[in-house]
This record gives structure tokens, C-alpha cells and sequence, in this order.
């Protein structure tokens, strides 16, 4: 019998709602939107949208999802002109209309384009029919298995992408990953072990459970999931705060036929997270190790991944669960704009935190009873000091108390451990790597005193167990072999790795830690972050070192790390060398440097050579860009734009790309072929191509940058007029820059009265600009209140420039904070100013600065050293600057030297600056002063 594929798929036999949900699952996949969600609730007036979701470039696409059998002309006109004259949710500039017809009649496509050309300022031409959904689902065979079965994707989709949905299936039974609930162990799923009492023998393993504030929140969420919904709740808090025995006591309310499911990895999660059933516990136990694994691009996969189990149908309810310390919390949502969007995405709003200490009443509950509460709670609670109930619990002051009272070899054992965990090594520690590193935590006097079997009893020391836990060092889990002397590996404590990170900032290891990790770092992974950190104290030859053996281990990334800094530093020829073996091991991203170097300097044939190797084993954007400009070069004309088709032809992101071989080329006087690629980038769907040639030019030829953003208007490029009023401002053009302001603002890009404002503010006109900057603030630019604030201070206008800082703050700028705190200063008021700054370290320094600029620079130090000592390093930098404002130099060098050890951004380039300038004749100096 012959199996034949199906060639549609029963949209129609689909509940509405179905439709529409696959259809928002399909568009986060084809699009890659972050967020995307569904619009608005059904009856609601929603403007003519279903789904809503921002790409990566920020601006805003609308679905509008209709599931009828036909479409004509008239439904096309009233959705298109529902989205054009009607309130477009988050400014929408893109509409997509998805329909379940098998195909589109012409008028409705006709009309769609009539529309588009009446409108160039939106896209509207688009609309997916059932015949393009099928084509989108081809090649995605578990949204297929999900909303239409097994069956019908192995008959629809293509056949090599069925591997997928066969790996997954036989890798988990049919109730999906993880085991049932009721077989779960709380110490297998990471639960601290807790103190023991003398001479008890009848505690359970886990002491009774205290519930606290937050565990309200969470049982909420629990409810939730058995109501049908999926919810996800992460738990904040450092080191045994209680955070995954709360965890384990809220899912305690689920019903038995629930099941677990803890991921060994990001790896494990990815490869069987489509397979999750519903009614499943997703126990992403500190959550960093999912979406902060040393791999963004996987991290964000990981991500979006979690995003739609939460949101498919199909899996609901789940619950997913995790913990997490601040410190990653930080690195997760606070990245800069355009990086871990969706990691951010998914994080906001699920945080619960937890406290770290109990407070006075919590105490007083928990020991009113004295007879009926647990003993180790008891104990804990009378014990503990300031409220760190859980921690004693847990053993954390033991573990402290063990390395503090240590042998000067324990301790040594130990402060390695430390400060190979904080500066990036992962969790299992080589037993050969300990032993070597530590011996250089010691003096040449305690070397020679030591005994012979000195390490071995250090870590048998260390790893007894303090109060009822682990030891503060202990053996990895398996790591003791068979007729082996002892463990291969170990591991440090949270709680005193917590400790050490907070402690051990401003420690920089010596060279015979180094040189240990160079040989002994248990993977190449540990080598390359050991490397950077290296690399960010100042320490080149051991970070070469590491790059070096990382290289041997067939990593490459550290070596061209380590080139780049060499590059940074004016160190061309030395770069490339490390480039150069980076791109011989396959690093692809050394390969397109290289190959840009070698194009530079119009050596076309190792240009060409390394491209292609860069496109061949990773199918870069730029390798590909690179590679059409050598054959360009070489009068391929032809080869060349299909190079160019092909990298457009991967979104905004390869258009980008295209938009900086413009620039390039620009740069080399070749304007016609820059123009023809910055078009071709911005027709692509990169709204921002004009703008980056333009001003590419703006310095050195500013009539022809004015040329371009011409050209652009002509194109439908919405930002140039006001990007022109902003040139012909800064060229003393007012009347022009006036006229193409108004054009701007007319377009909907009110920013540009702000920029305009901005600008003559910064020539001294500042009633004009206040005129400006009011007007856009009234049109909704809100961030020109800040530029009004402040030309009101420039102004010498202070109590005007704080109450609009104190208006700002009411409008929730926290930002706001910075700038009052320098008017209080500024004004005399010091006690409110260091009242305000005592909030955060930022208003601290703030403060400081203000205050040297105040002319007392010792003042300005006595707020920054307490905050040092208390762990905040970064601190060091305004420091050194503020002793170097006032004549300090080796002050200020002891400061950066400081922030060197501790790992600060930029601490190793100041030094530099700082050292150069010093070794300068003083007449010179002066002179540059």
C-alpha cells in the first residue's frame, strides 16, 4: 500500500480557539517575537487584532486570525481599514491577516496591495492562507503532533525533519518525562539536609515546615494550576534562605496523579520539553543552570522553549518552578536592551522573594510553642544569629566556622576552591587542580612544614560533615573510583561560595592558581572562563596561557577573546596571530575576522578562502556579506547580489549586516554600490539603514549624508526627516531643520522635537529648546522631561529642575533618583541628599562625585570606601578618578589596582591610561591639563 502524504491539514475541523493558538504558537516560531501574546479577550474591541508580538529590531507586528471557509474583498477592507484607523496596540506598523481558506482570492489580495500603497508608512500586504500555514508547518512536526496527532504529522510533514518527533517519543513514555510525584525524593531534587540534635535518633529527615509571608503566594499559584492553568513562580533569595524546601512543601498540595519532571540540564530540558504532559512539575532547581549556562544562544532557546509550554493547550496545567540567587537574578534581567529578550520576558513577574532572615515576630511564633515545635527549628531559632534560622539549619555557620579555625593547608584547599568557583570554573573541582592551586595560597615556610599527605587530610578536614551537613568542601557525587586513592573531583558549598563571592571580591589569585588551571581546569569550558577573568585583571600571559590549553582542547573562543584584547590595545600583528590559530581550530567568528583583515588589506584570495570556511561550518551573516563583497571586488557582480539576496533574505538581522558593508564601502569612497546596499537593506526590512550610511559620512561630508537621508524619504524611510532637522540644525540651518521637524512629527515621530530641543539646548538657547522639549513631552515623548530637567539646572535654575525631577519620580522614573540626589548636593542639602543615596550604590556614587565637584574630594571618599568594604568593587573606578581629580596619582593607582584584582570593567584600561600619563614630563602633563 502506498503511504501518501497528506496534503492539507483539517483547519476547519479545528475550535476556533485552537486556530488561533496554533497560529500564535507558529507566528513565536517563524518570527522569533518576543514577547507575542494573544490580544485582548474574545467580544472585547481589539482594534482588529488577535495576536501582538515585538521583533527584534522593537517595533511591533499584529495578527488578526479569522477561521471562515471564505474571505472576500469586503472582510479584507474592514480588517485593514479597522487596523489602519484604529488604535494599533503598541503602534503596530505591520499587519498580517491568517485566514483557514485553502487560497486567496486575487481582489483580496489586489485590495491588500492597494492598501499597502495608499499606507507606505505600514506593511499590509501580507496574508497567510491555509496553503501558506501549511507550508510554515512542513517543517515543524510537533506543533503538527500537537494540535492534530502523531498521525497526521508523520503524513504532512516533510520527511526529514520526522527524526525529531521519533527521538523525542522513544526517549519518554507516553505520560511524558519525570516520575510521579508521589516517588519524589526532596534530597534528590536538591533540599538541604538539616542539623541534627544530640542523642536524638527519632527526626524525620526534614524538619517540620514553618510557613512564612511568601508561601501564601505561592500556594496561590499551586490553586491556580488546579484550576487548569499553567503558572510559573521563581523563588529569589541567596543561599539557604529556604527557597527549594518551600518549593517542595507547595507542590505537597497537588494530587497524586501529578508527575515531576527535574531536567539534568539545559540539553536534557530542550530535548524532551514538547513531550511534558499536563499535570507536570517542571523543578528547575537555581534556574541559572537553564538560562544562564555560559551559551546565550542556548539560554534564549531554553527560554522560548518555557515560554510556549506555558502557553500551549496542548501541556496545560503545568507548573514550573524554580529557585535562584539575586546575583544570577541580576545577570538575567538586567541585561542590556537587546540581549536575553527573551529570558526577561519569561522572568518578569514570577519572582517570589524570600526572605533571608525570620523576623522578630516570626521568631517569637515559632518558639511561643516550645513543646510542639520541632527541635531543630527550636534550636535554630534560639541560635541563630540575626534571624538566619534557615541557615543554621542548613549548617552555613559550621561550614564558616570550619575554614575559619583550618589549618593554614585547609585553608588553602579551600580559599582555591573559592576563588576557582566565583571566578567561573564549573561545579566539580579536579582533584589535581586543587592540589596545585593550593600550593600557592601558602608561604614557602608553610610549603616546607607541611607534611607529605598535607592535602589529603585538608580535604578529609573539609569535607566532614558540620552540624548535620556536608562539609564546606566535599567529594563530587561519583567521583570515587574504584582502586583510586581518592576523589577525582569536589565541590564547595553554596553557602560558603556565597560567602566567598561576597568576601574574596577584591582577591586576585597569584600565578601558581593561574598556571593549576592552565593543566588541571576540568573541561575546556572552565579554561575559557578562566581565561576572561584572567584577562579582566590585568593577567595576559596567564590568560594566554588558558586560551592556549583551551585551544588544545579544540576550544577556540578564548583565543579570540584574547585577540580581541590584543587588538584593543593597539597590538594588531600580535592579534592576529591568535586569530589565526583560533580560525585554523574552526572558530568561525576568528574566520570572518580574519577574512575582513586579509579584504583590508586587498589580499582577496585568503579573504575569500576564510569566508567560505566561515559560511561552511557556520553559515554566518557576515561570512556571507564578506564573501559577496570580495567577489564584488573581483567583478562578480552576479555571485555577488545573490550573496546579498541570501543574507536579506534571514530577516533583520542579516539586513543589518548588509547595512554595515554599506558603511564600509562608503568609507572607501564607493557611494553608488553603498547607497544601492543601503537600500536594498532598508526595502529588507531594516528601518534604520539610511540613518547608520548617512551618518557614516556626517563629519567628513555632511552634504552628502544630507543627500542620502533625501534619498530616504523618496524610499519611505519615516526617520529621516527627522534626522534631517537634526543635521540642518546642527548646521545652523533653523528654518530647514524646523520644516523637516514638522514633516517628522507629522510621520508620528514626535522624538524629533526632543532631539531638536536637545540641541539647541546644547548651543545655549534655551528657551527655544524648553519650547521643544514641553511640545514633546505634551505628544507623549515622556524621556523629554529628564532633557528639560536638566537644561533647568544648566540653567542655574534649581528648584524648577527638582520639582520636574520629583514629577518624574512620581511618574515612576527611577532613574530620577540619580539627578536629585546631585541637586540636594549641589544646593547644600547634604543629610536628604545622603539620606536618598543610601538606597543603592549608584546614588552613592552620584553622590560622591557631586561632592568632589563640590570641591571636598575627602568627603566624596568617606562615601565611597564603607560601601567598598561591604563588596561593591565597582566603586573603585569613581574612587581613583575622584584621587585623581585632586592630585592623588598613586592614590588613584592603588584604587584601580584594587579593581583590577577584583575583575572591574575597564579597571585594566584606566590603569594603563593612568600609568602612561605618569610617566609623561611633567610639562607635558601640564600641558594637557
Amino acid at each position: 500500500m502506498i503511504d501518501k502524504k497528506i496534503d492539507f491539514l483539517p483547519f476547519h475541523d479545528m475550535p476556533w480557539d485552537d486556530f488561533e493558538r496554533l497560529v500564535w504558537e507558529l507566528v513565536q516560531a517563524v518570527e522569533c517575537l518576543s514577547p507575542c501574546h494573544r490580544y485582548g479577550t474574545p467580544g472585547q474591541a481589539q482594534g482588529g487584532v488577535d495576536i501582538v508580538g515585538r521583533a527584534a529590531d522593537g517595533g511591533w507586528h499584529a495578527f488578526q486570525v479569522k477561521k471562515v471557509t471564505q474571505f472576500t474583498d469586503a472582510n479584507a477592507r474592514k480588517a485593514l481599514d479597522t487596523f489602519v484607523y484604529g488604535p494599533r496596540p503598541q503602534g503596530a506598523a505591520r499587519l498580517v491577516i491568517v485566514t483557514s481558506c485553502r487560497g486567496t482570492r486575487t481582489q483580496v489580495r489586489n485590495l491588500a496591495h492597494d492598501y499597502q500603497d495608499r499606507h507606505p508608512e505600514l506593511t499590509l500586504g501580507e496574508i497567510w492562507d491555509a496553503e501558506h500555514l501549511g507550508l510554515l508547518l512542513r517543517s515543524r512536526p510537533i506543533i503538527v503532533a500537537r494540535y492534530f496527532g502523531d498521525e497526521a504529522a508523520r503524513r504532512f510533514c516533510d520527511h526529514e525533519v520526522l527524526g525529531e518527533l521519533s527521538r523525542m517519543e522513544s526517549a519518554h513514555g507516553p505520560e511524558g518525562p519525570g516520575i510521579a510525584l508521589a516517588a519524589a525524593d526532596p534530597f534528590d531534587l536538591e533540599v538541604h539536609e538539616a542539623i541534627t540534635i544530640d542523642h536524638a535518633t527519632d527526626d524525620d529527615p526534614l524538619p517540620s515546615y514553618f510557613r512564612r509571608p511568601f508561601d501564601e503566594e505561592l500556594s496561590t499559584a499551586v490553586n491556580e494550576a488546579l484550576t487548569g492553568r499553567s503558572v510559573m513562580k521563581v523563588l529569589l533569595g541567596d543561599s539557604s534562605t529556604g527557597k527549594t524546601r518551600a518549593a517542595w512543601e507547595a507542590i505537597q498540595q497537588l494530587p497524586g496523579e501529578w508527575r515531576l519532571w527535574h531536567p539534568a540540564g539545559p540539553d536534557d530540558l530542550l530535548a524532551a520539553i514538547d513531550l511534558v504532559a499536563p499535570r507536570t512539575v517542571l523543578w528547575l532547581n537555581e534556574i541559572n543552570r537553564y538560562l544562564l549556562s555560559g551559551d546565550t544562544d542556548r539560554d534564549e532557546q531554553v527560554a522560548g522553549r518555557l515560554t510556549g509550554l506555558l502557553r500551549s493547550a496542548r501541556s496545560a496545567p503545568v507548573v514550573v518552578l524554580g529557585t535562584a540567587w539575586h546575583e544570577h537574578w541580576s545577570t538575567m534581567t538586567t541585561a542590556p536592551r537587546d540581549e536575553r529578550a527573551q529570558t526577561k520576558s519569561l522572568l518578569v513577574r514570577s519572582w517570589i522573594r524570600v526572605p533571608e532572615t525570620l523576623s522578630e515576630d516570626e521568631l517569637s511564633t515559632l518558639t511561643a510553642e516550645s513543646e510542639r515545635t520541632d527541635r531543630r527549628m527550636l534550636q535554630a531559632a534560639r541560635l541563630a544569629e540575626s534571624g538566619h534560622v534557615i541557615q543554621y539549619l542548613a549548617g552555613g555557620p559550621a561550614q564558616l566556622e570550619r575554614y575559619e579555625t583550618g589549618s593554614p593547608t585547609a585553608r588553602a584547599v579551600l580559599q582555591a576552591a573559592m576563588d576557582a568557583r566565583r571566578l567561573g570554573h564549573g561545579l566539580d573541582l579536579p582533584h589535581a587542580f586543587l592540589k596545585n592551586a593550593a600550593a600557592a595560597y601558602l608561604t614557602s615556610l608553610q610549603r616546607d612544614l607541611a607534611r607529605p599527605d598535607w592535602f589529603p587530610r585538608a580535604v578529609e578536614y573539609l569535607s566532614a560533615p558540620c552540624r548535620g551537613v556536608r562539609g564546606p568542601l566535599t567529594p563530587a557525587p561519583g567521583s570515587s573510583l574504584p582502586n583510586s586513592p581518592g576523589p577525582s573531583h569536589y565541590r564547595l558549598s553554596d553557602f560558603v561560595e556565597l560567602h566567598a563571592r561576597r568576601h574574596r571580591q577584591l582577591s586576585c589569585p597569584g600565578a601558581g592558581f593561574w598556571s593549576a588551571a592552565a593543566r588541571h581546569a576540568a573541561s575546556a569550558r572552565d579554561k575559557v572562563a578562566l581565561s576572561r577573568e584572567a584577562l579582566a585583571r590585568g593577567k595576559m600571559k596567564d590568560a594566554e596561557a588558558l586560551a592556549m590549553a583551551a585551544a588544545e582542547d579544540g576550544e577556540s573562543t578564548a583565543l579570540s577573546t584574547f585577540a580581541r584584547s590584543l587588538e584593543k590595545h593597539g597590538k594588531d600583528e600580535d592579534a592576529l596571530s591568535y586569530f589565526e590559530l583560533a580560525a585554523e581550530i574552526g572558530d568561525a567568528e576568528a574566520q570572518v575576522v580574519l577574512a575582513w583583515r586579509y579584504e583590508r588589506v586587498q589580499r582577496l584570495d585568503e579573504a575569500e578562502r576564510w569566508y567560505r570556511k566561515a559560511l561552511e561550518s557556520s553559515g554566518r551573516f557576515d561570512a556571507a556579506a564578506g564573501l559577496a563583497s570580495v567577489l564584488s571586488q573581483r567583478g562578480d557582480d552576479t555571485a555577488a547580489s545573490q550573496l546579498y539576496e541570501a543574507v536579506l533574505d534571514r530577516g533583520f538581522f542579516g539586513a543589518r549586516v548588509v547595512e554595515y558593508q554599506a558603511r564600509w564601502l562608503a568609507e572607501r569612497d564607493q557611494h553608488e554600490r553603498a547607497l544601492n546596499l543601503a537600500t536594498r537593506s532598508f526595502e529588507a526590512g531594516n528601518s534604520e539603514a539610511f540613518t547608520g550610511l548617512a551618518w557614516t559620512y556626517m563629519y567628513k561630508d555632511t552634504p552628502r549624508a544630507i543627500e542620502v537621508f533625501l534619498h530616504a524619504i523618496k524610499a519611505g524611510d519615516t526617520n529621516a526627516p527627522r534626522e534631517l532637522a537634526w543635521v540642518y540644525e546642527r548646521e545652523g540651518d533653523t528654518s530647514r531643520a524646523e520644516h523637516f521637524c514638522e514633516i517628522a512629527v507629522s510621520l508620528g515621530e514626535t522624538n524629533a522635537l526632543r532631539g531638536l530641543g536637545m540641541i539647541r539646548r546644547s548651543k545655549g538657547d534655551y528657551r527655544s529648546a524648553a519650547d521643544l522639549l514641553w511640545r514633546a513631552y505634551n505628544l507623549g515623548v515622556l524621556h523629554a522631561l529628564p532633557e528639560l530637567a536638566r537644561l533647568r539646572e544648566e540653567a542655574g535654575e534649581f528648584k524648577r529642575a527638582e520639582r520636574l525631577y520629583r514629577r518624574l519620580l512620581q511618574e515612576g522614573d527611577p532613574s530620577a533618583e540619580e539627578d536629585l540626589v546631585r541637586i540636594l548636593e549641589i544646593t547644600g542639602r547634604t543629610r536628604q541628599a545622603e539620606d536618598l543615596a543610601a538606597r543603592s550604590t549608584t546614588l552613592l556614587e552620584v553622590l560622591a562625585r557631586a561632592r568632589a565637584a563640590r570641591g571636598e574630594p575627602e568627603a566624596a571618599e568617606h562615601v565611597l570606601v564603607p560601601a567598598i568594604r561591604q563588596g561593591n568593587p565597582h566603586l573603585l573606578l569613581p574612587l581613583a578618578a575622584i584621587r585623581r581629580q585632586r592630585g592623588d596619582t598613586k592614590g588613584a593607582q592603588l584604587a584601580l589596582r584594587q579593581a583590577q584584582d577584583a575583575g572591574v570593567r575597564f579597571a585594566t584600561e584606566r590603569l594603563a591610561d593612568l600609568e602612561a600619563e605618569s610617566a609623561r614630563p611633567k610639562a607635558v602633563r601640564d600641558a594637557r591639563s
